[in-house]
């Protein structure tokens, strides 16, 4: 008997397009290939440091609504890491950088916070555990590409990409997947598909920021 599909697998083949289209960013290709350039990388550092402290938010207000213990778990495992291990990176990263970030780099990136905030708003703890398996879904298959390809440049970069190619990383995507599954059916295919797709859209606008 053919083995049913799951609902994080029907949102991603819902949206593989666009997921294509940001798998194709300028951002992504210039970091697989190492053309990224030092000033491009610094308003980057600057914009993801500021998702950073939104997931952790978003991540917390999971564990506040998740509906049994394993979900608070995997919620709060997932804080701990960004709140740890990511923000080490930021602060020997920019520590390391050549250059600094222009003047109001992450404000120009609010469009994937704001839409995740605004999606958390709506749907609680489902928006929020569906925007999340987006976001880490798509940074999996970016990072995976380019850690495999080898051309990311070595230090702070490289470092990046690494961190999320890692079976660690990997398993906190596997986990929110797991938490899209459980979602109760009262929450609808549609819904989740909106969410899922509009935070998609929202990471291209994000990391076409990095370039003013």
């Amino acid at each position: 008997m053919a083995r049913a599909v799951t609902r994080s697998q029907r949102l991603l083949d819902a949206c593989s397009e666009t997921m294509e289209r940001a798998l194709a960013m300028r951002f992504v290709q210039e970091v697989a290939t190492g053309a990224i350039g030092d000033q491009d990388y610094a308003d980057y550092l600057e914009i993801e440091a500021s998702f950073v402290a939104t997931a952790a938010r978003l991540h917390g207000l999971a564990v506040w609504d998740a509906p049994g213990w394993t979900a608070m778990e995997r919620n709060a495992r997932a804080v701990y890491a960004l709140t740890t291990e990511q923000a080490d990176y930021f602060r020997a990263a920019r520590a390391a950088w050549p250059v600094e970030a222009r003047p109001g780099a992450a404000e120009r990136a609010r469009i994937l916070s704001d839409f995740a905030l605004a999606a958390a708003r709506e749907g609680g703890y489902g928006a929020v555990t569906t925007v999340l398996f987006a976001a880490e879904s798509l940074y999996l298959a970016w990072c995976g590409r380019a850690h495999a390809g080898g051309g990311a440049p070595s230090g702070p970069i490289a470092d990046w990409v690494a961190l999320h190619a890692t079976a660690a990383f990997r398993e906190g995507v596997d986990a929110l997947a797991r938490q899209v599954d459980a979602l109760p059916e009262s929450v609808p295919d549609d819904l989740l598909i909106r969410w899922f797709g509009g935070m998609l859209e929202a990471e291209i606008a994000f990391h076409d920021a990095v370039y003013g």
